[in-house]
């Protein structure tokens, strides 16, 4: 490498013909790469990048994408402590050259606008998304999940009707969630309730149960409507929501004469969220016993369920809060009186039999257990002791689709946060532990809903866990190959993770080399699951990087990751057969594409694929695509080409992208090429465009382009793998 000396005296020599513009002759003259030529062309640099007068190259102010900063003689010099650039020491002018990287500046965050690198201040923040459409009737707001501005009708009070200012013959009374245009009309309180410019017309209604005075009478099982029309927020509860719409009714139950007798109640309705809770003495202050939240249910009703135990003859209160004006169903059931259980706390479980199933009534109040599977309800807790070590089943079904349960398997000090072994959730939730140590176990039960359950415990000799249920016998995972997992007997037993209660698997990535990684997971249909990156050890905090929740395909990546060991982690919320893949190239920079605007300026990727960045907004709409429905006549498009000397297996990655995608495959040899069949892909919001694809050797091009006139800043992985 030249000497930073030399390399200047050299260029005052045989360079004068290309800098005859900077006065450059055979006299000698002042250096355009002096202190002060630079300061008075450039001014002083901001703290923290190269001085202001230290030798900076003419072609900085050409190209605003480089800067020149000090002299040197290797790349250790070039370190300006900026995170967002990229200095090496360019060995014909002996100087620090800067280039900048907007990608890694992106924060994630769509709503907040676009990073960009900035080469003397480093990574500085873009104008905020701005969605207002200056209209007093809409409500414009970025939506982060979506990655796109939603606009909603103005809707102040909440009560789902618009401002009747907005849309004639609507909400009449925007600030109280009691009147609107699809609200009932109340006789005798002098108000327009359903804004029909007439007040307590003859087809009025009155509030029915909405006080203690006029409770709902309920002396026998069976099943009773219950309407909430113009019901108010009479009586207050520590359980409910706090929305704006809240009302309360009165439901006064009357036990006959005889022994006690249980009341299992259960409310539901099409709209709104429910509650429940018995009282003392109805409209008493503090009166409440205790309070039972509703849930949603898979059929999309609020459900909410209160089961008293021995309920002596005689009237009792119980108060049933909605946040809707829809009827709500109840459904009574009075039965002959049962003790109330007594394994409600962690020392008080109840032993389990092998093989002997056992009912268990969720709809409880008090706190949850700590569990990695959360819920919002209380437990009920068993126990069983192994005398020598065995496979241990469990299971928990529900028996009428209130709620979902939840297993938790736990040490014998089960109310201890350290002491769950494994847990799961789901409509039927499974736990398997292949060779349990002899010992005392907890198994606490719970649900997302007030749902009864039945719960199973089996035992089996012991036997060998599969070698990706754990971190410490995880397989290799040979990048470029495919991989099948049936997740039979898996547990979710290893800390690092994406999702928790899931049940999951692990495989050994070995790298040689600092690489570029990218794993992509597919899930059996109708399941859920996400795909991991973590260090070796497998702890709670090793974890680099997950998908995103719900993708199937799931992906993750990481560029430059240094060589090393690393697990590879599979996560499936119902335990179905999944495939694991990981891609792997050496690491190589980002490169960016400042043109590709069409066929002749194409930039073209390597071999080895890579990392390419670039910017829509200044390309022209040169090709269309089938996949775009929304615009047949496109967006502005930028295009890549691809040469394969072999088949190949291909994927193309624009996540991280900062707008709705398109990517579409065409096949040459000239440009631009006929689209492939399945081979156009859309990407809304984070699920950014993605193509897996077998191609044989031939030249292809990539349009990256915009869905429904969208466009900015993207990004594109090319992995490229033998098929």
């Amino acid at each position: 490498m030249r000497r930073p000396g030399l390399a200047l005296a050299l260029y005052g020599a045989r360079g004068c013909a290309a800098l005859a513009s900077l006065g450059c002759g055979d006299a000698l003259v002042a250096s355009p790469f002096s202190r002060a030529a630079l300061e008075a062309d450039a001014g002083p640099r901001e703290p923290g990048t190269p001085d202001a007068g230290e030798p900076q190259a003419p072609s900085e102010r050409a190209d605003p994408s480089v800067v020149f900063g000090a002299p040197c003689v290797d790349d250790a010099q070039c370190d300006d402590g900026l995170e967002c650039t990229l200095g090496v020491c360019d060995p014909e002018l002996g100087l620090c050259r800067y280039t900048g990287d907007d990608s890694l500046c992106d924060d994630g965050v769509f709503c907040d606008g676009v990073e960009h690198c900035d080469l003397r201040l480093g990574c500085r923040p873009g104008p905020p998304m701005t969605c207002s459409d200056s209209t007093p009737c809409t409500i414009d707001v970025c939506d982060e999940a979506t990655r796109s501005c939603v606009s909603r009708e103005r809707d102040a009070d909440g009560d789902g009707d618009v401002d009747g200012n907005c849309q004639v013959g609507h909400d009449c009374n925007d600030l109280d969630a009691n009147v609107s245009s699809l609200a009932t009309e109340i006789c005798n309180n002098q108000v327009d309730d359903d804004c029909d410019g007439e007040v307590d017309e003859a087809d009025c209604q009155a509030p029915r149960f909405d006080s203690c005075a006029d409770a709902l009478q309920i002396s026998a099982s069976g099943s009773y409507l219950v309407p909430s029309a113009g019901a108010r927020l009479d009586y207050g509860s520590a359980c409910s929501t706090e929305a704006s719409t809240l009302r309360d009714l009165v439901l006064q139950v009357t036990v006959p004469a005889g022994p006690p007798q249980d009341l299992d109640l259960v409310a539901r309705a099409s709209a709104g969220e429910l509650a429940l809770a018995p009282v003392a003495s109805c409209g008493g202050a503090a009166a409440e016993a205790e309070c039972l939240p509703g849930s949603f249910v898979s059929s999309g009703e609020s459900v909410a369920r209160l089961h008293q135990h021995r309920l002596a003859a005689g009237p009792h209160t119980i108060y049933l809060w909605t946040t809707a004006s829809a009827p709500v169903q109840l459904a009574v059931n009075l039965q002959p009186g049962t003790a109330e259980p007594t394994n409600q706390e962690c020392t008080a479980a109840t032993t389990l039999v092998p093989d002997q199933p056992v009912t268990a009534n969720l709809a409880i109040a008090g706190p949850p257990l700590s569990s990695t599977c959360s819920t919002d309800r209380g437990d009920l807790f068993y126990q069983f002791t192994l005398d020598q070590a065995a496979d241990v089943r469990l299971s928990a079904r529900s028996l009428d689709e209130l709620g979902q349960p939840r297993i938790s398997l736990r040490g014998s000090d089960c109310a201890r946060d350290d002491s769950e072994l494994s847990c799961n959730e789901g409509s039927v939730a499974v736990l398997h532990h292949h060779s349990l140590a002899a010992g005392t176990y907890r198994v606490a039960l719970s649900a997302s809903g007030p749902t009864d359950a039945s719960l199973l415990l089996r035992l089996a000799a012991p036997s060998a866990a599969p070698d990706t249920d754990r971190c410490d016998t995880a397989p290799a995972l040979v990048p470029g190959r495919t991989e099948t997992v049936s997740f039979v007997d898996h547990l979710d037993d290893i800390e690092a993770g994406c999702s928790p209660g899931f049940v999951d698997a692990a495989w050994a990535l070995q790298l040689d080399q600092p690489s570029d990684v990218l794993l992509l997971a597919r899930f059996s249909p109708g399941d859920a699951g996400s795909v991991g990156l973590a260090a070796e050890a497998c702890g709670d905090n090793d974890v680099r990087g997950c998908s995103r929740p719900g993708a199937n395909p799931a992906r993750v990546s990481e560029q430059g990751l240094p060589a090393g060991r690393y697990r590879v982690l599979l996560e499936s919320a119902l335990g179905l057969p999944a495939t694991i893949t990981a891609a792997v190239r050496p690491a190589r920079p980002r490169a960016l594409v400042p043109t590709s605007d069409a066929c002749i300026e194409a930039l073209t990727i390597g071999g080895e694929g890579g990392f390419f960045q670039g910017n829509t907004l200044n390309a022209d709409n040169d090709f269309s695509a089938s996949c775009d429905f929304a615009t047949p006549s496109g967006s502005p498009d930028q295009l890549l080409r691809l040469a394969l000397d072999r088949p190949r297996r291909v994927l193309l990655d624009m996540r991280g992208s900062q707008f709705d995608t398109l990517l579409n495959v065409r096949q040459g040899p000239s440009c631009p090429g006929e689209e492939l069949p399945g081979a156009c892909s859309v990407g809304i919001g984070d699920d950014q465009s993605f193509l897996d694809l077998p191609l044989s050797a031939g030249e292809y091009f990539l349009q990256v382009d915009g869905y429904a006139g969208a466009l900015g800043a993207w990004f594109l992985d090319v992995f490229l793998m033998d098929p």
